[in-house]
């Protein structure tokens, strides 16, 4: 029998009373000791599994419409029902075997040079420098393969000639809306709520092709991407493609030899140990799709999908949470995170959080695997969420401006103007320690100006705290940065004083002053929070 990824459990989660299960698909609606969250043992697969799963439910069991989202939210359907929807598609998700493949090539790739399975993982990048150190040897199970094979061609970075990235290119950021109630508030957080929250009405993918061989590209001979292949829009396919796009050419080598996987130290009746790949896979214009999961930045000519660039924290709030539109930064939040205000969840008890995630990379290499979770506010009224989203603007758009006079002051204190490594110099760890330590401030003036976000009297009070903890955060970097046994060679003491002035004299500009709509005299007495 082939190995079935509708049908065989092979999803690993942890359950409400904490045990560790490991499931099929369907069961993820089960309401006796419910699933409450994946647990894989990568946090890339953690990222790739959930999306697999809403993309299953996307594909197989869409609400109707807003009631019928409503009532599957507060009421999970029965697991015989999932499964039945999810039968229906059974044949596009067998691993192995001799028909179509899930997410591989309908070719064989007769002649391919065999690969080692651990090639399939992004963070080995395929040389010296990955960050993954021990890899393992021996082979790894089917369940593992699996979630490697959906977390490579979901993330596609670069991998040389005619090897294509990701539908949203190589690394897309990804946000997910969260169930996150406070405990003892509300229903019980489970897998199967957030995933749903990331569950559109079955009308925003309306199509004409909506064949499963439009939907699942594996399930008819590639669409090559050759000078005899042309690019593979929407136009040409599903949008439910979006999930399922396959832009790397691959066949997994199954042996019938039982042993211990490498990545979960679990014994497994078969073993994963090698796969052939062939460039000039499906070619998807990251331009002509918008994928629901992922938010988009305008470049000046057309909406492209995010990258992460750095960690993930509150600097991000706009364009991830809510839109930023002005001359220098235009970026919406996802398809899901945009659904999810309309839905108007705002019944007491309920509360929700954004998870953003992907891999940072360089070309074909990876830099890092950041995630973070932000808080959303639901508020009914357009009016007092127009507010808040002011606020919040605000309160980022200042920080920001702090923290690029911070950098460009340091390096005054560093090195002359004329020395060329004034204008190179790295300040990456100090913009890392900004953001970082600033962050929580920041959370809890949201936090307050979501209880009130009308209060003009209460922004004020707010901006004015926002700005002398800026003030305080910056100097106590600066001094943090400037002490001797951090600063680079002939390094002058005048040079810091000044350097030092000029920051205070920065961070009162009227810019800032009227980014949080505070009085052009500096001496106006703030209400202190401590830094």
């Amino acid at each position: 029998m082939p190995y079935n990824l509708l049908t065989t459990p092979w999803l690993p989660v942890r359950r409400a009373d904490g045990a560790h299960d490991t499931v099929a698909p369907w069961q993820i609606a089960e309401t006796d000791n419910p699933v409450i969250a994946l647990e894989a043992r990568r946090p890339d697969f953690n990222g790739a599994l959930a999306q697999f799963l809403i993309g299953l439910l996307q594909t197989a069991f869409a609400p109707e419409d807003d009631d019928q989202w409503f009532d599957r939210f507060e009421q999970p359907p029965e697991p015989a029902e999932l499964r039945a929807a999810f039968d229906h598609f059974s044949a596009a998700f067998n691993l192995d075997g001799d028909g179509p493949r899930f997410m591989q090539d309908l070719d064989v790739l007769e002649g391919q040079k065999p690969l080692p399975i651990t090639a399939l993982l992004i963070d080995t990048a395929g040389s010296s420098t990955h960050f993954v150190k021990a890899l393992p040897e021996g082979g790894i199970s089917p369940a593992q393969a699996a979630m490697a094979l959906y977390t490579l061609q979901t993330n596609a970075p670069s991998g040389g000639a005619g090897h294509r990235t990701s539908l949203r290119g190589g690394g897309p950021l990804t946000t997910l809306v969260l169930y996150a109630p406070e405990r003892g508030e509300g229903p019980a957080p489970t897998l199967w709520r957030t995933l749903w929250l990331n569950v559109l009405n079955r009308s925003a993918f309306d199509h004409t092709r909506n064949r499963p061989d439009d939907i699942f590209p594996w399930l008819r001979p590639t669409r090559v991407s050759d000078k005899s292949g042309a690019p593979t829009t929407p136009l040409e396919v599903s949008p439910l493609q979006m999930f399922w796009g396959m832009p790397r050419r691959i066949r997994l080598d199954f042996t019938s030899t039982a042993g211990r996987c490498g990545l979960s130290d679990e014994q497994a009746p078969a073993l994963v140990t090698n796969y052939r790949t062939r460039n000039y896979g499906t070619n998807y214009p990251s331009e002509t799709w918008e994928h629901t999961l992922s938010p988009y930045t305008h470049d000046g000519k057309q909406w492209l999908p995010l990258h992460p660039h750095g960690a993930i924290n509150y600097r991000h709030w706009l364009g991830l949470v809510q839109p930023a539109q002005d001359k220098k930064l235009q970026r919406r939040p996802a398809g899901v995170v945009r659904d999810f205000y309309r839905r108007r969840l705002h019944r007491e008890g309920l509360r929700f959080a954004l998870w953003a995630f992907g891999y940072e990379m360089d070309n074909m290499k990876p830099i890092c695997w950041h995630e973070a979770t932000y808080p959303l506010f639901h508020l009914d009224d357009p009016k007092t969420r127009e507010n808040l989203e002011k606020s919040a603007e605000s309160l980022v758009r200042a920080a920001g401006e702090v923290a690029n006079n911070l950098r460009g002051c340091l390096k005054d204190a560093w090195f002359q103007r004329n020395d060329p490594r004034h204008k190179g110099a790295d300040t990456g760890f100090v913009d890392t320690a900004f953001w970082q330590e600033s962050e929580r401030c920041f959370y809890d003036l949201v936090h307050e100006a979501a209880g009130a976000p009308c209060d003009q009297a209460l922004r004020k009070a707010l901006y004015q705290r926002w700005h002398h903890y800026l003030l305080r955060l910056s100097e106590k970097l600066f001094d943090r940065w400037t002490n001797m046994a951090h600063l680079p060679e002939q390094s002058h003491i005048k040079r810091i004083v000044a350097a030092r002035r000029d920051l205070g004299r920065f961070n009162h500009k009227k810019s800032i002053k009227d980014l949080l709509e505070l009085p052009a005299d500096k001496s106006a007495a703030p209400h202190a929070i401590p830094a």
